[in-house]
């Protein structure tokens, strides 16, 4: 008599559940299936350029543009948290918050004697990158929005975009880096060693270096931005696309929950690589604009001077007989 009851609730269990399913599988096909007016659209859209929301005056804000203020605002957070609620003995919270500062730090320190003047930049670089990619992976992020018709299509406008895939973002902050390491470069040799290190050797082929190396110096420029803005935006189409896929039919439902966790894993791996890659590349091209000048006699002073900071005066006073 039990067996029978508990072979009947299994199989009430299993029809709810089968019904459920069908339920939501009928409902998805619904949903992503088009209508006949609109035969031959796509069912995903995923715009280049960030959407407008709004004017403030003769500003226009983009969701790209709120993506990045909520990064930085989380940032702030952070930093907030940090230097206020510290402990000797740190939590789990505070370690989080510390450890990709630390790790940033340790590797900026074994590229020049300078390393200190510029690794807030790499970090501050590094943490924005981070969490502009990791805030697109949110639930409702790039997916609540607006909805506009457009020449009888209707299109979502989200409130929110991760800001890394707007070029716009990209390119300031590769701006950024490129200022940075030309006035390193200016600062220590000098605006005349700068064109000569651009002219090259030897001097009678500085027709056809300069502007080979000038060329070079600006390709950086489009380099950072383009990769950082191409590996963040495939992502973002990626996952756009397996959701699309995995909810368009009925028999493949299960996958519709086990695929896009797959390629969320994924992109949340490729985002702390993408601006790992970038910080390192900041790094770089600052650390081969110092290089030169550290291999002289910059390095030698440099190196006198920690000596004697990291001298005390226990240590310069003479030892008793």
């Amino acid at each position: 008599m039990a067996r029978s009851t508990t072979h009947s609730a299994r199989g009430g269990i299993g029809w709810v559940l089968v019904l459920a399913a069908a339920a939501v599988g009928a409902v998805a096909f619904y949903i992503v299936t088009p209508k006949e007016e609109s035969s031959g659209e796509s069912l995903i859209h995923v715009a280049i350029s960030a959407e407008a929301l709004f004017n403030v005056g003769p500003l226009v804000v983009t969701n790209s543009m709120v993506g990045a203020v909520l990064a930085a605002v989380i940032l702030l957070a952070g930093a907030w948290y940090v230097t206020r609620q510290a402990t000797l003995v740190p939590g789990r919270l505070q370690s989080m918050l510390e450890l990709p500062v630390e790790y940033m730090a340790n590797i900026a320190s074994g590229s020049t004697s300078r390393w200190r003047s510029y690794v807030a930049l790499v970090i501050g670089l590094f943490l924005m990158i981070l969490v502009a990619n990791w805030l697109g992976l949110l639930p409702g992020v790039g997916t609540i929005g607006l909805v506009h018709h457009e020449e009888g299509h209707e299109t979502l406008a989200p409130f929110v975009r991760p800001a890394s895939a707007d070029l716009n973002f990209t390119l300031g902050l590769a701006i950024i880096t490129f200022v940075t390491f030309v006035w390193w470069a200016v600062r220590l040799h000098g605006p005349i060693g700068y064109l000569r290190e651009l002219v090259g050797e030897p001097r009678y082929m500085a027709p056809l270096m300069f502007p080979i190396h000038l060329i070079s110096e600006l390709s950086r420029l489009v380099s950072l931005s383009m990769r950082l803005f191409g590996n963040v935006f495939a992502g973002e189409v990626l996952l756009a696309t397996m959701l699309a896929l995995t909810t368009a039919a009925v028999f493949v439902l299960p996958l519709a929950f086990f695929v896009p966790a797959v390629f969320l894993g994924l992109e949340l791996i490729f985002g702390a690589v993408q601006a790992l890659v970038f910080a390192l590349l900041t790094m770089t091209y600052i650390t081969m604009a110092i290089a030169e000048r550290e291999g002289g006699h910059g390095a030698d002073e440099h190196k006198a001077d920690d000596e004697h900071a990291a001298t005390t005066p226990e240590d310069r006073s003479p030892s008793p007989a």
